[in-house]
């Protein structure tokens, strides 16, 4: 007997159509269960070696004061509020003056204010408008509280140690460029009236790394600070006119951490 060939049907508009759905339906349930895959594995298991960056790119130094007080940004906070007692600051302000995280910044924050020494209120903030003349926009903003129990003695303690590490920050200084002369004054010595809080002389440097230098700098210090910047040849004229600022600046030994022009 013959044996029956059957005849394959050639599949019609419809049937493709199906076939092309569920094979769609597929791929995306694929693509989903991959994505869920890798995220899942993002949350339980972050990459060796990975670091988020929270910090300032030049770290002046963890010394005393950040490893009795747990963390760095607790520190810089604090100083930051006790330098300004009666400014009002919004979030964002802060995050720009102590160049760290959100995250963290808003963790160290949210325990400040547990034990009562920063608070939270709502206030009318003036703005610029871009025809001229402000706007007021209320807004979150937090203060230092001058009524709470230990303020002069955690003002004491703080404001005491201005820089973590003196050692640190010659290194770092270094960096900027041929730097002679380092000079600490102003709020490093205890003086707020004092014409600058800083004498650098050098040559070539660099006013890239610079600015970087200082902003990092205010933002341990906790608050802005002047800068004297001369080059060698601008502060030996000086020197030798016996210009009274240039004078009082390096007045205290003490504060003088680089000295490569032999004054003494």
């Amino acid at each position: 007997m013959k044996k029956r060939i059957k005849k394959h049907k050639k599949p019609t508009k419809r049937t493709r159509r199906r076939t092309r759905g569920i094979k769609k339906t597929r791929k995306i349930r694929k693509i989903k269960r991959i994505v869920r895959r890798k995220k899942t594995r993002r949350k339980s298991r972050p990459r060796s070696g990975s670091r988020q960056r929270s910090g300032p790119r030049v770290y002046i130094g963890k010394g005393t004061l950040e490893q009795l007080f747990e963390s760095q940004a607790k520190v810089k906070l604090m100083k930051l509020f006790f330098r300004n007692p009666r400014q009002l600051f919004q979030l964002k302000d802060i995050l720009k003056k102590l160049r760290m995280g959100a995250l963290l910044i808003r963790k160290e924050i949210k325990k400040l204010k547990k034990i009562g020494l920063i608070t939270e209120k709502k206030a009318w903030l003036s703005f610029p408008r871009k025809r001229g003349g402000f706007k007021k926009i209320r807004k979150i903003v937090f203060y230092l509280d001058l009524g709470f129990g230990f303020l002069k003695e955690l003002e004491d303690l703080l404001l005491k140690s201005t820089i973590s590490s003196r050692e640190e920050l010659i290194d770092n200084v270094r960096k900027i460029g041929n730097v002679k002369l380092l000079a600490l004054a102003g709020v490093f010595r205890g003086d707020n009236e004092a014409g600058a809080d800083l004498l650098i002389v050098g040559d070539k440097i660099s006013q890239r790394k610079f600015s970087a230098f200082l902003k990092d700098l205010e933002a341990e210090v906790g608050k802005e600070l002047k800068c004297a910047l001369m080059t060698s040849k601008e502060f030996n004229y000086r020197y030798d006119m016996y210009d009274r600022f240039v004078r009082d600046l390096i007045s205290e030994n003490s504060g003088i951490l680089i000295n490569k022009l032999n004054l003494w």
